[in-house]
């Protein structure tokens, strides 16, 4: 819980550049395939349900919700805004931070393409993330998931679904 909402404690800036095995448009249409299921690609041993309203074919609202034992659960609401067919930008908000987030695929070739994330961190509690801590978090997220995107592709299957 925030510890006084109108207060941001610190402000974190992370950039991150990856090179994907995958055309720019592939990687696009991987990345913004928001679904309730999303939480298949989620860090291990966390578990969130999403719930994912398509507002218009270019507005998108997710509600992420951590169970905690015997507790409310966590939430945070993200506002998805799609600029295809490379760019997209997200506004998160949670008990602790807002986040904001800029993603932009660039492609390199017939089969390589570069995403580039911008991320913007705004704690909202004086307990937050070092922002070694948050790089950490950030780049292990990405790390991930250009794995499973270069599997998906390599495999011949779509990028969404």
């Amino acid at each position: 819980m925030p510890h006084d909402s109108r207060r941001v404690y610190a402000t974190q800036r992370i950039r991150v550049s990856r090179r994907v095995r995958a055309r720019a448009s592939y990687v696009f249409a991987w990345c913004t395939d928001y679904r309730s299921d999303d939480w298949k690609v989620s860090r291990a041993g966390t578990h969130p349900r999403f719930q994912v309203v398509r507002l218009s074919p270019r507005r998108i609202l997710r509600i992420r919700l951590t169970g905690r034992e015997g507790r409310d659960p966590d939430v945070a609401v993200d506002l998805i805004r799609l600029d295809p067919p490379f760019r997209w930008h997200t506004d998160q908000i949670d008990e602790e931070e807002l986040e904001a987030v800029d993603y932009r695929v660039t492609a390199l070739g017939r089969d390589r393409s570069r995403l580039d994330v911008s991320v913007t961190d705004r704690w909202m509690t004086p307990h937050h993330l070092s922002r070694a801590e948050t790089a950490e978090r950030v780049n292990g997220a990405w790390d991930r998931y250009i794995g499973l995107i270069e599997a998906r592709y390599r495999s011949g299957l779509p990028a969404r679904g």
